[in-house]
């Protein structure tokens, strides 16, 4: 693949995430969200600002093994926040479905 689409495939994958993040973030803090204990506020956000960090790290790793090592699996290190993203999602179904 050519450096455009590494371009191409970074600014999406960082306008989408990045959409989703603040998305979330104004959902969770809306008037009709469920009420959150403490503690379930304080791992929802620390997953939110994760997943938002391994957006940045994983387009850094991408850059890194496309430039650096020259190889051909740089497209994998855009998976990386999606891990963060499926456990962030199951814990807010897990949440809405205890509280509700």
């Amino acid at each position: 693949m050519s450096i455009w689409s590494l371009v191409l495939i970074s600014f999406l994958h960082i306008t989408i995430g990045g959409a989703f993040s603040l998305g979330f973030l104004f959902y969770i803090c809306a008037e009709n969200s469920p009420d959150l204990s403490e503690f379930e506020n304080t791992a929802l956000f620390t997953l939110l600002i994760a997943y938002s960090a391994s957006l940045l790290v994983s387009m850094g790793l991408a850059i890194y093994f496309y430039v650096a090592l020259d190889s051909e699996s740089y497209y994998l290190c855009f998976s990386l926040s999606w891990g963060l993203l499926i456990l962030l999602l199951g814990y807010w179904t897990y949440i809405s479905a205890r509280v509700s």
